[in-house]
């Protein structure tokens, strides 16, 4: 990964799907609280706001608008699992340890407490996103793909790893090309790349946020990448 490369395709991102992002702000809005406090977590904020952020942002009305979908055993193995998220809470992805096997059992686990019937691999990402932003990176099939892992627990964690890889050689260059630092550089990605047609309400997004947008892009519009990669 570039760091030229990753902006742009964030960039690009940005520009075409902006107006969606209202629905994403919205979910995080909305969840603030279970995400101090998962045990707070209710069956009505997953039929409420995490089926319906899946469904109009994910677009995944067929797999997830399912009459025997359980939206309470979802949330009730999301409450069993509070311990977990609480050792990953104020964790980014470029700041945690992913080799420190508490923090790897940790994410295993946190992933698998999403695991109910119909919830996928893909659903599951954007479920663990909503509930830490900074840290968890959402994929797809072809972005798994991409990276050769597996749906699961394991494969999402080695998923984890080489995005963190990847993207902390792209900053380090930049650092070291701006001559600043990573931190500053991240800050500043976060705050000038989201889309200004959201308004001053919406004015940064996470890091993690911003790599799925460019996975997303890339392997998406996989025709794009020869022109991104031409004007770097």
């Amino acid at each position: 990964m570039k760091y030229g490369e990753l902006i742009e395709g964030i960039k690009n991102f940005e520009d075409s799907f902006w107006f969606g992002e209202y629905v994403y702000f919205k979910a995080l809005e909305k969840l603030e609280g279970a995400r101090a406090n998962l045990s707070t977590l209710e069956t009505e904020h997953a039929k409420e706001i995490i089926k319906i952020f899946l469904i109009r942002w994910g677009r995944m009305g067929r797999t997830v608008d399912r009459k025997d979908l359980d939206w309470e055993q979802l949330s009730k193995q999301l409450r069993n699992s509070k311990e977990h998220f609480q050792k990953l809470r104020g964790k980014s992805l470029l700041d945690i340890n992913l080799e420190d096997i508490e923090m790897a059992d940790a994410i295993k686990e946190a992933y698998s407490s999403a695991e109910v019937k119909y919830i996928g691999a893909t659903a599951i990402s954007k479920i663990l996103h909503l509930l830490n932003p900074e840290l968890f990176v959402i994929w797809d099939a072809d972005i798994r793909e991409k990276y050769g892992v597996a749906g699961s627990a394991t494969g999402y964690l080695k998923f984890l790893k080489l995005v963190k890889r990847e993207v902390e050689e792209a900053l380090e260059k930049e650092a070291t090309k701006s001559k600043c630092g990573k931190k500053e550089i991240v800050e500043r990605i976060c705050v000038e790349l989201p889309s200004k047609k959201l308004g001053q309400e919406y004015v940064r997004k996470t890091l993690a946020k911003l790599i799925d947008e460019y996975n997303w892009w890339i392997v998406h519009y996989s025709e794009n990448l020869e022109h991104l990669t031409s004007n770097l």
